[in-house]
């Protein structure tokens, strides 16, 4: 919420995703947000666009700094597709290569993070792959597959394990998915998170 010479003003930060409320480092991020720019001055660039939720979509410069980038370098959010020229997609490959922020192996766990990846998305065919590069079995137990906005998430059922060098398709009319009985994979761009049970993430794919 930003105050303006016309009042209150609802804003969706553009370009950027940050955790939601049931999510790892949501809170994290929120309160680094809020004592950010608790008080502080700072100029909109939007062209007036709003969301569904009647929010403004803007850039939020503090002086001049981009928010919006500031929040993707911390790893405190992560950018969206497509790519706008602004750079987020290069910051984020930064803070997820130095595991930083919402990134970081400790985020909202402990221990060790088996080393399962996301080998592929095929987004026309609407399949994602998880392959497991351990050489013990894991057990995938309530992890978690989302896309880049959230609001399609795959709960992997209880007992599910993967043997070494086994892979796991998962397809978009798959059950499990909330919602479903619809495409989950954006054609023009999108990022697969795999998570463990405490929201961790274990890995990631983008396209």
């Amino acid at each position: 919420m930003v105050e303006s010479d016309q009042g209150e003003v609802d804003v969706r930060l553009l370009d950027v995703n940050a955790p939601e409320s049931d999510e790892c480092f949501h809170r994290e991020s929120l309160n680094y947000m809020t004592e950010r720019l608790k008080g502080r001055t700072v100029t909109l660039d939007t062209d007036q666009d709003v969301d569904q939720f009647g929010r403004v979509l803007a850039y939020v410069w503090d002086q001049n700094q981009n928010v919006n980038l500031d929040m993707v370098q911390r790893g405190l959010a992560i950018a969206t597709t497509p790519d706008t020229g602004v750079g987020f997609l290069i910051e984020e490959e930064e803070a997820f290569a130095a595991g930083i922020g919402l990134w970081a192996h400790d985020a909202c766990g402990s221990g060790p993070i088996p080393n399962v990846r996301v080998l592929a998305v095929d987004q026309y065919g609407e399949t994602v792959v998880i392959r497991n590069d351990e050489t013990t079995t894991v057990d995938l137990s309530q992890w978690t597959i989302r896309d880049e906005s959230s609001r399609h998430r795959y709960s992997i059922s209880r007992g599910t394990e993967l043997e070494p060098g086994a892979s796991l398709t998962i397809r978009s009319d798959d059950p499990e998915w909330d919602p479903g009985s619809g495409p989950i994979w954006n054609n023009d761009g999108d990022m697969a998170l795999l998570l463990d049970a405490s929201g961790r993430v274990v890995d990631r794919w983008r396209y």
